[in-house]
């Protein structure tokens, strides 16, 4: 099979694509036939620093060379005790940290993995997009995100920013999305209340009237978050921030256990529930995955290139 094999991790990796020997699923796994795969944030993270992933994500794992979260495909075979899924069934989800992801013609995972059924009415490329709005989730539970409740998604742009828009209008809040100029139209798209261009003297005069501000960039400053959420109220980040502002926050909230300032993280074993959630709102029309740019397996270094840019629309996809 054709894999993306990582040849060199750190600033100056390198990636091939080889032929490699197509896997075999050990008892209670399943072989997916990949279609489609996606390269994100995480995998750049990993790529670049692959020891902090295994220090921290995937302790105790061996290194691994295919990287890849979100795949959307079908089962091409069954281990031993396997009963949840067969050949045929079309699946999606994220793989296991830890293992070889599914930057790949093929890879096995745990069936009681973070793997679902996908519909037939959803294209492989559109339901790559797990990883974004399981990370978003949390920082809208935290605050029990609801009817009444005023949200701000700042960089609602990327994976996490576009699926926190569109989760939270799914929970029924009020969604202020701040974007770059060329992302207006898009964020409309996504049924955000109000899209504001973070240049412009608009998201400036925005004043403190936000129950939920989410940097879903990590690149918001001290006086935006200030003059933005309401007293009292709760600041979520995917970041530490621009040079690590966010650090003494972070543990001093946890410190005071108020929960006023957080890195919103998903609960430990919630994956596979989450990704069931998420295709029932893509069948119901409530969410929708936004695909910046489409790759061949063979140019996914340049899709790597491209997304650590930093530049891109939500995610990039790799047809494999």
């Amino acid at each position: 099979m054709k894999a993306a094999i990582i040849t060199r991790f750190g600033s100056r990796w390198s990636i091939e694509v080889r032929q490699v020997p197509k896997p075999v699923p050990a008892a209670g796994e399943v072989l997916v036939r990949v279609r489609a795969a996606t390269v994100n944030r995480t995998d750049c993270g990993e790529l670049r620093h692959p020891l902090l992933e295994r220090l921290i994500i995937a302790r105790g794992t061996p290194g691994r060379s295919i990287l890849g979260l979100d795949f959307a495909g079908e089962i091409e075979a069954v281990g031993a005790g396997v009963s949840g899924f067969k050949a045929g069934d079309r699946v999606f989800g994220m793989g296991p940290r830890g293992r070889n992801g599914a930057q790949a013609e093929y890879f096995c995972m745990p069936e009681t993995g973070a793997i679902g059924s996908m519909a037939e009415a959803v294209p492989f490329d559109r339901a790559v997009a797990c990883e974004g709005a399981y990370y978003a989730d949390p920082a809208l539970k935290a605050v029990d995100a609801g009817p009444g409740d005023k949200i701000l998604v700042y960089g609602a742009s990327g994976a996490i920013g576009t699926a926190a828009v569109q989760l939270a209008k799914y929970y029924g809040a009020d969604v202020t999305a701040v974007v770059a100029t060329r992302h207006l139209d898009m964020a409309r798209s996504l049924g955000a209340d109000r899209v504001v261009d973070y240049t412009t003297p608009e998201f400036r005069q925005l004043g403190r009237r936000f129950g939920l501000v989410f940097d879903a960039v990590g690149k918001m400053t001290l006086f935006q978050r200030r003059r933005l959420l309401k007293p009292g109220r709760t600041f979520a980040t995917t970041d530490l921030g621009p040079w690590a502002q966010n650090i003494p926050f972070l543990l001093w909230s946890w410190i005071n256990g108020r929960r006023r300032f957080i890195v919103a993280l998903p609960p430990r074993g919630s994956a596979r529930a989450f990704v069931n959630f998420l295709m029932e709102r893509m069948v119901a029309g409530e969410f929708r995955a936004v695909v910046d740019r489409k790759y061949p397996l063979d140019a996914i270094a340049d899709a790597y290139r491209y997304v650590q840019t930093g530049q891109k629309a939500g995610i990039v996809v790799i047809d494999v």
